[in-house]
Formats: structure tokens, C-alpha cells, sequence
């Protein structure tokens, strides 16, 4: 009985779910470009007001509904009008056909040279078989009508200018366009360093001996010329070589690039000391290259240096490297440098005879008070390299002493060491002496009184 119960349970089932899908309805929605015939994916259906879903790769969607009531579908896609319909209950397909918006397109044209802008140009924009003419009014401008998500061709064309062509990719918003408009007769001088190849300036350029004028900071000089003649074409620039050459400019030239060598101006170095005596043998670096060496006068000779900045650095053994950079900008310029002497640290040690250390010890070198000794009997100072001291030591209850001293090259930490003896103490011997003296002194009246008594006994006796 139960399971009669369950079988008609399953039949009744089943017949619902037969009617439900018997009265479905799928709803297949095509979306194109209402100008090309393309589809147009990514396009957001809305059903009954309602984010329904997005065509696919193809622009198409497909929507199941009931089938009871008519259904309002609304399509829309950035760039397009929306299209928005009431659909029939039955209907099992539709086209959409978007329209794309309608923009604004405004060209606008500029004279290159003097940044005015071009009013009467023609222009032209163009897309499949349409075409759009507008001549620019006093503002250089032209303003069109124009489809969104849409590539134009545009052409312009005015009277002593070139012409311009090129295409033009419309958004989803209105768009100025800007265009320089170029002189039909211009003609560029483009100038350049050989070496370097950057910019020139302010060179001079005279055509048929006439100054046409100066390039720019992009070695740039632009100018009218009259095509199809020959001229005698003169380049120049301070420290760079003068260029002169005829030629004929053609219909088709645009651009005349030239580079320019630099004029050799030559340059002396003289390297002195710090007693300004000429130092022969000192190398003397360019730009990290060594490039000569002064001769016994302290000189070298530089004939091929041209104009420009350049790192000179100077050496020699026994004496400080000096480093600097120079501007050479005119012929036959002289650099001194200075080099100062090398110097090494020198320890003196100062003794007794006996190895005891003598602290407080004044010394002197050359006859000038430097210092005195440590704790430790040592001074340190520093001294020239290869050079002569005469270094004295002086202290009280001390014989003044002092020795010779030179510091060979290369001997970076030298010591010097001086002994010094007692002096004598002449104010003890003084007091010895007159001691001495007075014994002496005293011992003679002595001696004097006792002879006196000897011979006053031998005359009694004698009487």
C-alpha cells in the first residue's frame, strides 16, 4: 500500500517539473555595433531593472524566465546609447543594435615657430565613406560631431605650411586635439660636438656670408629658405673650427646636420714647491691619463688640449699630490701648482748618559722652540723628507745638546735620539773653592804666628 502511496507521489512530481519546464522560456540576447555589424562583448543586461548579467565573448546572453509576463530589457555598454525595450512573454530571440554617442572633436593649430594659432587651415576627418571639412576660425580652431569609440583619419592643409595627416582615436568622451603646423620653406641646421655629439650653441650660421642666425640650447637653428638654390654655407663657433661649404638645397631637404671639431688651444703647467722653485719629473695626469712630464724648468707643454673642462692632478715622489679641475677656453693658457712637501712623523727620544730619560726637555729645531719632552723623555713631530734639521735639546741642571737629522724618502716614522750630561754645578765649587781658600788662608796665619813665637824664644835663649 505504502509503496502504491509513493509511486503516485513520484508520478505527480514528475508531472509538475513536465508543466514548470513546458511553460520556460529562454530568452537569447544578441548585442552589435549598430555602425559595423560587430558584436559587442561585455555589454551589461539589465532585466527588469535588475544587473542581470554580461554578454559574453560573442555579445551575446541568454536569460530563462517563466514565460507568463512580457519582460523590459535594457542594454548598456560604455561609449553606446543605452537600448531599452519591452519584450514579449513568447519572444525566444532579439537583436540589439547599440548606436554609439555622439562627441565633440575640436582641433586646434599652432604656428611652430611663433605658437600663434593658424586660422582658415582646412581639415578633414573621415571615417569609412564619411567625410567632415571645417576651416579653423581666428582662434586655430575646428570643432566636429563626431561617434564615440571611433578611429578618424584627419588631413590638414593651409596655405604656406605643410601639410599634415594623421589618425585620430575618439573615446568615450569629447577630445581637443592639438597639431603644430610647420613653414613649407623652413629649413634646420642641427649642430653638434665631434666627440661628445651633444647639442651646440649659439653657434653662428651665415648663409652667402649673411648671418642667418644662432642655434638654440638643442643646437638648433631654423630658419625660411628659398629651396632649389646654391648656397656658400659658413658654420662657426668659439673653440671649434670654422666649417664653409656650398651646397644646393633641394625641395626635399629638411634638415642639414653638421658637427663640429674642437680648435686645439694648447696649455703650460708649471709645478713649483713651496719655495717656489721649479720640481722636474712631475707627472702630471689629464683625466685620470698620464699625459706628460715638467721638464727642469717645472713645465710641460700641452699643444693638442681644446676648449673644456678637463681633471689635471700632479705628482711627484717626496711631495702631497695636488688635484684640480681647470676650464681651458682660451689659447695658451698656464696653470701653476703648488706642490707641498711630503712629511713624515719623527719621534726624539731624549737621555742621560746613563739611559735615564730627560723629561721636560725644550727642544728646538732650526733654532725655533717646537715643543718640549713627554713624561717618557720623547717628543714627536714632523719634518720634511731629504731635508736637514739641527735639533737641540736644553734643560736646566743640563748641558745644551743637539744632533743633525734628515729623514730619508720612504721612511714614513723616523726617531732621533739625544744624550745630554750634567752640567757642572759652579756655585758648590765656588763654596769648595773659597772653603779651600780660607783653609789655605788660615793655615798660613797660622804658621806666620807660630814662626813669630819661634824666633822670640831663640833670642831670649841667645841672651
Amino acid at each position: 500500500m505504502y509503496g502504491q502511496r509513493y509511486r503516485l507521489l513520484f508520478i505527480l512530481l514528475c508531472t509538475l517539473l513536465l508543466c514548470s519546464s513546458a511553460h520556460a522560456t529562454i530568452l537569447q540576447i544578441s548585442v552589435r555595433d549598430s555602425i559595423d555589424n560587430t558584436t559587442i562583448p561585455h555589454a551589461t543586461v539589465y532585466l527588469n531593472g535588475v544587473d542581470y548579467a554580461k554578454t559574453n565573448t560573442s555579445g551575446q546572453v541568454f536569460i530563462t524566465h517563466p514565460g507568463l509576463n512580457d519582460t523590459l530589457i535594457r542594454v548598456s555598454m560604455t561609449g553606446y546609447d543605452d537600448w531599452e525595450n519591452l519584450v514579449a512573454k513568447n519572444e525566444t530571440s532579439i537583436l540589439v543594435n547599440l548606436s554609439r554617442k555622439n562627441l565633440i572633436l575640436k582641433v586646434n593649430l599652432y604656428d611652430s615657430d611663433f605658437l600663434e594659432p593658424v586660422a582658415g587651415a582646412q581639415v578633414n576627418i573621415s571615417v569609412k565613406n564619411l567625410t567632415q571639412t571645417k576651416v579653423t576660425d581666428a582662434s586655430g580652431s575646428a570643432t566636429f560631431d563626431v561617434h564615440a569609440a571611433t578611429m578618424y583619419s584627419i588631413d590638414i592643409s593651409a596655405q604656406d605650411y605643410e601639410s599634415r595627416t594623421g589618425r585620430i582615436d575618439i573615446g568615450t568622451e569629447d577630445k581637443n586635439a592639438q597639431y603644430w603646423l610647420l613653414f613649407s620653406n623652413r629649413f634646420s641646421f642641427v649642430i653638434k660636438d665631434r666627440n661628445s655629439r651633444a647639442a651646440v650653441p649659439d653657434a653662428e650660421v651665415r648663409l652667402d656670408s649673411v648671418l642667418a642666425g644662432k642655434t638654440d640650447t638643442r643646437g638648433v637653428l631654423t630658419i625660411p629658405v628659398s629651396r632649389g638654390k646654391v648656397y656658400a654655407i659658413e658654420i662657426k663657433k668659439a673653440g671649434y673650427l670654422t666649417i664653409s661649404e656650398s651646397r644646393i638645397i633641394n625641395e626635399t631637404d629638411a634638415i642639414y646636420s653638421v658637427v663640429l671639431t674642437k680648435a686645439p688651444l694648447g696649455a703650460f703647467f708649471s709645478v713649483f714647491d713651496e719655495n717656489r722653485a721649479p720640481i722636474n719629473g712631475t707627472d702630471i695626469y689629464i683625466n685620470g691619463t698620464l699625459s706628460g712630464t715638467t721638464n727642469q724648468f717645472g713645465r710641460s707643454i700641452f699643444p693638442d688640449l681644446v676648449a673644456g673642462s678637463y681633471t689635471v692632478e700632479v705628482r711627484k715622489t717626496g711631495y702631497l699630490s695636488v688635484n684640480r679641475t681647470i676650464l681651458l677656453n682660451r689659447s695658451g693658457e698656464d696653470y701653476s701648482f703648488e706642490l707641498p712637501f711630503e712629511h713624515a712623523d719623527l719621534t726624539i727620544f731624549v737621555l742621560e748618559k746613563d739611559q735615564k730619560i730627560v723629561p721636560n726637555a725644550t727642544i728646538m729645531i732650526n733654532g725655533i722652540v717646537v715643543g718640549a719632552t713627554d713624561d717618557h723623555g720623547q717628543y714627536i713631530t714632523s719634518v720634511k723628507f731629504d731635508t736637514v734639521y739641527n735639533i737641540t735639546a736644553v734643560k736646566d741642571t743640563f748641558q745644551p745638546s743637539f744632533v743633525k737629522k734628515q729623514v730619508a724618502q720612504g721612511n714614513a716614522t723616523a726617531s732621533v735620539t739625544i744624550v745630554m750630561e750634567k752640567s757642572l754645578d759652579w756655585g758648590f765649587i765656588i763654596l769648595i773653592v773659597v772653603g779651600a781658600l780660607g783653609i789655605l788662608v788660615l793655615f798660613w796665619a797660622t804658621r806666620m804666628r807660630d814662626g813669630k813665637k819661634r824666633r822670640h824664644i831663640v833670642r831670649k835663649n841667645e841672651i
